[in-house]
């Protein structure tokens, strides 16, 4: 009678057969398959308090500036009295200031890029030298 220390050859072999089969198998699964188109949502930047937006009017440089938002979330341009900019996008507040600029320009072209952003900017309270203003 044999020893368990001498098991023929044929069981490792076997062994290792087997467990090449299995990992194969494995292998062999079937995934679902890969979405046709990957969503991926609509992404439009809001203005905020203490952005800086450039404001440019094709034909008017006198017209053209950077203007800070104020914490209250408005910008103030020539001809326009205060303007809520807070809450829009850059093509919102250019449709507004256009609007607005109608009544002394013919067909104003505005537009509005903001630079650099930095109403989303965040601090750890740690590193708050003072109180202050307390974004989103």
């Amino acid at each position: 009678m044999k020893s368990i220390g001498q098991l023929p050859f044929c069981v490792p072999r076997t062994l290792l057969v087997v467990t090449g089969v299995l990992l194969l198998a494995g292998c062999a699964a079937k995934h679902p398959p890969a979405p046709a188109g990957a969503a991926v949502g609509e992404y439009s930047y809001r203005i905020g308090p203490l952005d800086t937006v450039n404001v440019i009017v094709w034909r008017n440089p006198e017209l053209s500036m950077a203007l800070p938002v104020r914490p209250d979330g408005k910008i103030t341009t020539p001809l326009v009295d205060d303007l809520e900019a807070m809450g829009k996008t850059p093509t919102e507040l250019e449709r507004d200031i256009e609007k607005a600029l109608a009544k002394f320009i013919r067909e104003p072209v505005v537009t509005v890029v903001v630079v650099p952003p930095s109403s989303r900017a965040a601090t750890a309270p740690a590193m708050v030298p003072r109180l202050g203003v307390m974004l989103e």
